[in-house]
């Protein structure tokens, strides 16, 4: 039996809106160059922080995440209702393994000296995409959609209204790491 861990909805928020900060940068970065992410993300946390942060707070096992095969698999609608009948969220460890991959992923082809996008950050993007949307989002409650779907990314129009990440940071996030 997979061990089950229990996330907080200001937890769950976070991760939802970072995930989706980073799928937007990396879609925009087609257009631009590679410098020009990197140097947005320097004002951003880290996909690594992030990462240990879920570690840490999750007493997760040490993991290689360069050997790390699993592909998360969708919640039923039974277990997609529980969240709301009960506000309770729950993710199994893997779920959680394989979000610290994604942003491992993420965190080495960022401090890649890598020239122009290609098919293989494009592979995390979607990656990162499936997960959040298709695995997180189906926790996210309805009230709540509205303002990640606005979240800031990298290559923004400046015509749009945006939620920024910091209204997202979880009070039990360090603080003191964050850029």
């Amino acid at each position: 039996m997979m061990k089950k861990i229990q996330i907080n909805y200001s937890q769950l928020l976070f991760l939802y809106a970072y995930l989706r900060l980073v799928d937007l940068s990396l879609d925009r970065n087609r257009w631009t160059t590679w410098n020009e992410l990197q140097d947005y993300f320097k004002n951003i946390i880290s996909p690594n922080l992030v990462s240990q942060y879920l570690i840490n707070n999750f007493h997760l096992p040490e993991t290689d995440f360069k050997n790390f095969n699993f592909i998360p698999k969708e919640k039923s609608l039974l277990n997609r209702l529980k969240p709301i009948v009960f506000n309770t969220f729950s993710l199994k460890q893997d779920d959680i393994l394989y979000c610290c991959k994604i942003l491992s992923d993420f965190d080495e082809v960022l401090r890649s000296d890598l020239r122009k996008y290609h098919v293989g950050v494009e592979k995390i993007r979607i990656d990162i995409a499936q997960y959040y949307s298709r695995f997180l989002g189906r926790l996210i409650l309805w009230k709540d959609l509205n303002r990640l779907m606005k979240i800031e990314h990298f290559w923004q129009s400046e015509k749009i209204d945006i939620s920024k990440l910091e209204e997202f940071i979880p009070k039990d996030f360090p603080r003191n790491k964050i850029q």
